[in-house]
């Protein structure tokens, strides 16, 4: 988990400091992932909330791996 939190606190460091590296992995993040919206999680869209609802369904929407949704259930029951 830690890693994840690192990779966290970087994406958003860079995000709040419009680091042009940064805002790369997420033009490239939008383009790749969600192909189909024309919102941006980069910071260029003014209306985010938006771009986030669309992100967030589209992400429900998407396809889970083998074994991980179920691992994920699992956890919620508890």
């Amino acid at each position: 988990m830690k890693d994840y939190e690192e990779y966290l606190e970087i994406l958003t460091t860079g995000l709040l400091k419009k680091k042009k590296s940064i805002l790369h992995v997420f033009r490239e993040w939008d383009r790749i992932i969600f192909p189909h919206s024309d919102s941006t999680m980069a910071g260029e869209n003014k209306d985010s909330s938006s771009g986030l609802k669309t992100a967030m369904q589209m992400l429900e929407d998407d396809e889970s791996e083998d074994g991980l949704e179920m691992e994920d259930q699992r956890t919620e029951d508890l």
